[in-house]
């Protein structure tokens, strides 16, 4: 079994990432996504920051609504969010970190 290992350290905990570094988030979960794709593999991808909660949540929370934008051209912000916060309390912490 191979682990492919991505990180994102450009982002304060309990804060937001400046804008550049908001688009490189954006570029490293396509990335991410294409490297799935690319190996065939189909399983979970396991995402995780210090709390579980803050960053975290926006990772997977992006990572849904792009694919979505891509998929059926509309997102749900909202609806995603009651999402992850049905599976863990707390995903995405913070108003600022919905901007």
């Amino acid at each position: 079994r191979t682990l492919r290992q991505f990180q994102f350290s450009d982002w304060p905990d309990n804060g937001v990432p400046i804008s550049r570094a908001a688009e490189t988030l954006i570029d490293l979960i396509s990335q991410v996504h294409k490297t799935q794709a690319q190996f065939g593999q189909d399983g979970p991808i396991t995402v995780h920051c210090s709390a579980g909660a803050g960053r975290t949540g926006i990772f997977i929370a992006l990572s849904i609504l792009l694919e979505r934008m891509r998929c059926e051209g509309m997102v749900d912000l909202l609806l995603t969010t009651r999402l992850l916060r049905s599976q863990r309390s707390n995903m995405i912490e913070d108003e600022s970190q919905y901007a």
